[in-house]
């Protein structure tokens, strides 16, 4: 199909990983001619650059609180029509009022997953009580006695997201997921559970990258090094802590740098004083992470599950050697199923920290695996993924 005007949905605008994949993607979108929209409920102006204002609009929704509003509602349909824009990518927000857009606007629509299917479950399953919405005491009891073992001993979650997840995907054009893998899976759980599936309308692409700043070839420091958000459900930094408290007093040489912040941040403070670690470095949120990718040898997430794990990519590209749990497909094509990069059983802090260990005092599987990271790093540009983006918008019907 012909496209002359592409939008993108993200809830939280320009802050977060899936955030960063719309603007990198509407600004190669906007080199190529086209005219690129962004629509969300939660603008941060402050965030904006002058080089964003030239590459794309943003529209924000009346009803911030949730997108399925009716006043959201009739503002979409208004705006997609008005603004005539032809695709309208939404990013992770299952939330989103497709039955209501879907048929009713000549705008086709674009779903994209950004971590696994059916995520939700596993966060719900590991979520604290605090967690919860409005967490008073009698909901937080509640949540610890009843909703919690349900959750864990049955497929209640499972079925109600799977719902979710049909619905969705019967009212889009394309369902987007991060590695070929995924769409397998959600086909799968669809069918077991007697959804319909649609194969013509499941699509794969990978996030993008930036190209990296120069220099990218660096002398190595000896750097453990994790970026991302400090949450509980999902990343489970408190592993990586306890993974290094085995291995600080053995590798006296060795530092572990932490990069971000979030609502984990004073429990993961807490914990490092706990274990007494000595060479733990909480850098905070950093604006520009290329300086300690080129510093690191090795970049770890010890998460539940991820989708696709930005900071890996982004790591490869200075030649930081990913380190991760084998629990997810995008991992293995982002190691080359341990080519360029380092991959633990899951869920084992004592394989992780042994196979931490023994590659932090083997330099030449290093040296090995940093060519190997340049090289997939590659695979992973800006300009190589948005025109796979072309293609499926060529091949839309």
């Amino acid at each position: 199909m012909e496209v002359k005007t592409i939008a993108f949905y993200n809830r939280p605008f320009p802050s977060g990983g899936a955030e960063t994949v719309s603007r990198n993607l509407a600004h190669y979108f906007h080199k190529q001619g086209l005219r690129v929209l962004i629509y969300t409920s939660q603008l941060e102006e402050g965030l904006l650059t002058e080089q964003d204002r030239k590459a794309f609009e943003t529209r924000v929704l009346p009803w911030a609180e949730y997108e399925n509003h009716p006043e959201n509602v009739r503002f979409l349909r208004d705006s997609l029509t008005a603004e005539q824009v032809d695709l309208l990518i939404v990013q992770g927000c299952t939330n989103f009022p497709f039955g209501d857009l879907y048929g009713q606007v000549r705008t086709r629509l674009i779903f994209c997953l950004h971590s696994i299917p059916l995520w939700e479950v596993d966060d719900w399953k590991v979520r604290k009580s605090s967690q919860i919405y409005n967490p008073t005491w009698r909901r937080r009891l509640e949540f610890i006695l009843f909703r919690k073992p349900v959750y864990r001993l049955t497929d209640k979650l499972k079925r109600r997201f799977l719902r979710r997840y049909a619905d969705i995907h019967a009212h889009t054009d394309r369902f987007v997921t991060l590695c070929p893998e995924y769409g397998r899976q959600l086909s799968h759980e669809l069918q077991r559970y007697g959804h319909a599936t649609f194969p013509e309308r499941l699509a794969a692409i990978a996030n993008p990258l930036l190209p990296p700043q120069e220099p990218t070839h660096c002398p190595k420091e000896k750097i453990v090094l994790y970026v991302g958000r400090f949450s509980y459900c999902d990343k489970r930094i408190d592993r990586l802590l306890k993974i290094w408290h085995r291995i600080e007093h053995t590798l006296p040489d060795w530092r572990l740098i932490l990069v971000g912040d979030g609502p984990e941040r004073e429990n993961l403070h807490a914990l490092a004083r706990r274990l007494r670690l000595g060479r733990v470095e909480f850098a905070g949120y950093q604006s520009d992470v290329a300086p300690y990718y080129r510093r690191a040898t090795f970049v770890c997430l010890t998460s539940v599950f991820e989708g696709f794990g930005m900071c890996f990519a982004e790591g490869q590209q200075y030649g930081a050697i990913p380190v991760s749990f084998d629990s997810y497909a995008a991992i293995r094509e982002i190691t080359r199923n341990g080519e360029a990069g380092i991959l633990v059983p899951p869920f084992s802090k004592r394989q992780y920290a042994r196979r931490l260990m023994d590659a932090m005092l083997d330099e030449e599987a290093q040296a090995r695996m940093r060519e190997q990271c340049y090289r997939q790093a590659a695979s992973y540009d800006l300009e190589r993924i948005g025109a796979e983006w072309l293609r499926l918008f060529k091949h839309m019907n």
